[in-house]
């Protein structure tokens, strides 16, 4: 695997990522752009990074109905397409 291959494929987890966040904020809402205490909307990177993550630690986003806001299996997923289709 060289540098290009390495680049492409960051690139391709950097676009599966905003695609998904996108997506979880239109479906879901407040993970990642609500309103603070003070009543003004804000980017709430803490949260995200904790959403992201949180299928590592908890068993509830593995049901089959939450498999697409489970950003470690569309990752997964995406990637193996990624393979498959490169080859």
């Amino acid at each position: 695997m060289n540098r290009k291959d390495i680049k492409q494929i960051l690139l391709f987890n950097l676009i599966v990522l905003v695609i998904f966040l996108i997506y979880i904020e239109l479906t879901i809402g407040n993970i990642w752009y609500r309103i603070s205490s003070n009543g003004y909307r804000n980017i709430n990177l803490i949260g995200l990074f904790s959403y992201l993550i949180d299928p590592l630690c908890n068993n509830f986003l593995w049901n089959i109905e939450l498999l697409d806001v489970n950003y470690i299996f569309i990752l997964i997923l995406s990637n193996l397409f990624y393979i498959i289709l490169k080859i």
